[in-house]
């Protein structure tokens, strides 16, 4: 066999095309995972919070971990949270909360179901992270958007008294 080549000529042992893109599939899948687990404990560490996500599908799917995150997050409290729900149905309240608090701060959470979080459904979970880093997103432009417009009316305010003494002496200049 020649040494340059990925495999061999034989066909059959050419890797599947399907195979391949499954393990393609497989590592964005991991990667993305990796990036909102990284994401949640960046803001958790950040608020002193000393537990941190090691596995995203079980450590969320209680619902207390979440609602924490979304506290962070939203700068405000999700009420009604069981700390230590013991029931399936308990957890499946907490997020079922935690969803709806999103829902009515106007965070995408159309077509996700708080028995797809609970049961550790991957797809789910990232929507949800994705939704809420995008919900993020949004509060620091808006945060941004506001620190603006604070500081071009403080510029507007102090510059006022020099516009209008500029302005009295271009009138004084002009009338003379």
């Amino acid at each position: 066999m020649n040494q340059g080549r990925l495999w061999s000529s034989n066909p059959k042992s050419v890797p599947d095309f399907t195979i391949l893109s499954y393990l393609f599939e497989q590592h964005i899948v991991m990667t993305v995972e990796k990036i909102y687990t990284d994401w949640a404990n960046h803001y958790l560490a950040k608020s002193g919070h000393k537990r941190l996500i090691k596995d995203l599908q079980q450590d969320i799917a209680d619902g207390v971990l979440l609602a924490e995150i979304i506290q962070i997050i939203a700068n405000e409290k999700v009420e009604d949270i069981n700390g230590c729900p013991r029931s399936q149905s308990q957890m499946i309240e907490n997020v079922d909360v935690c969803l709806s608090f999103l829902a009515a701060r106007g965070v995408n959470v159309q077509g996700l179901s708080a028995e797809e979080i609970r049961n550790g459904n991957l797809k789910a979970i990232l929507g949800l992270f994705f939704s809420l880093s995008r919900y993020k997103q949004q509060q620091h432009h808006q945060q941004q958007y506001y620190q603006s417009l604070v500081e071009l009316q403080q510029r507007v305010t102090h510059a006022s008294p020099q516009l209008e003494a500029s302005q009295a002496k271009t009138q004084q200049d002009m009338q003379s």
